[in-house]
């Protein structure tokens, strides 16, 4: 499928899916809260990626230093501009006010291809609402175990997401058994029940080697009458990010600035965030 079609198949609405504290409780969902020592332990590589006093989104680690998350998360809503990435703090497997390890951002990698500007979330951003943040110090413990990165699933495979969202904020919550239904271009869509607070949210599948990441959480939309998730697929251009912090001069603010739009002819309006 190409960009040029998606026209003719989609009328999407789609909303930016940072949260901002505090939340309010929303009605039950499919999640499972993952709210004992034993249930978070395998997924603790997750973890709450608080923004300075402007909300929180969800991250991933992919090795003791790199975070995966949403593009968007980087990025102060109020100014459009780039945060400083040491205001930015992820809280591995982070568990009514505890984490199993809490690091501050140095720096991070967007994206060449994401613009955060223009005042819409269209198709060409929402493909690209992908970056690595690299902590200031690894975190190094043997019950936090990064996650590998997997290219995207098939359609109707089975997927898990966990995250932190909307009234669930104090703890993570896993949805298992929703569903790729399809893609396009690099926008993967999933029956997943995503909300404020899920950007950033790692998508599993399950391999022989265990749970690794196919997509990065981005928006929700909807498709005719239907609500769906919208994520970023793995590959090259991710590869790209985490090399380029792994060989880049470490003192360096090594952060994409500026960018190009690119046109698919999806036009779609962003939702209002979270108050405070």
């Amino acid at each position: 499928m190409t960009a040029r079609s998606l026209p003719r198949l989609l009328a999407l609405s789609m909303a930016l899916l940072t949260a901002h504290l505090p939340a309010q409780a929303k009605d039950a969902t499919p999640h499972q809260a993952l709210d004992t020592p034993s249930e978070v332990l395998p997924w603790q590589a997750v973890g709450r990626l608080e923004l300075g006093r402007s909300g929180f989104c969800t991250g991933a680690l992919i090795s003791p230093k790199l975070v995966l998350t949403a593009a968007h998360c980087v990025y102060d809503k109020r100014t459009g501009a780039l945060r400083d990435a040491q205001q930015i703090t992820f809280r591995a497997g982070y568990r009514q006010g505890r984490a199993a390890a809490t690091r501050r951002g140095k720096r991070f990698r967007v994206h060449p291809d994401y613009d955060y500007g223009g005042g819409t979330n269209s198709y060409a951003e929402i493909a690209t609402d992908v970056a690595v943040i690299e902590l200031e110090h690894p975190i190094n413990n043997a019950a936090i175990r990064p996650f590998r990165t997997h290219r995207k699933p098939s359609a109707n495979d089975r997927v898990m997401v966990v995250s932190y969202a909307r009234g669930r904020t104090e703890v993570p919550a896993l949805e298992d058994g929703c569903k790729m239904t399809h893609a396009a271009a690099d926008v993967l869509h999933y029956t997943c029940d995503i909300d404020f607070g899920s950007s950033g949210a790692p998508v599993f599948v399950m391999t022989h080697q265990g749970a690794q990441i196919a997509s990065v959480m981005s928006s929700t939309g909807t498709r005719g009458s239907r609500k769906v998730a919208l994520g970023v697929a793995m590959g090259p251009s991710v590869d790209r990010l985490i090399h380029q912090l792994n060989t880049s001069n470490a003192k360096s603010k090594f952060v994409k600035v500026g960018g190009a739009t690119r046109g698919t002819g999806v036009i779609t309006s962003r939702l209002p965030q979270i108050g405070k």
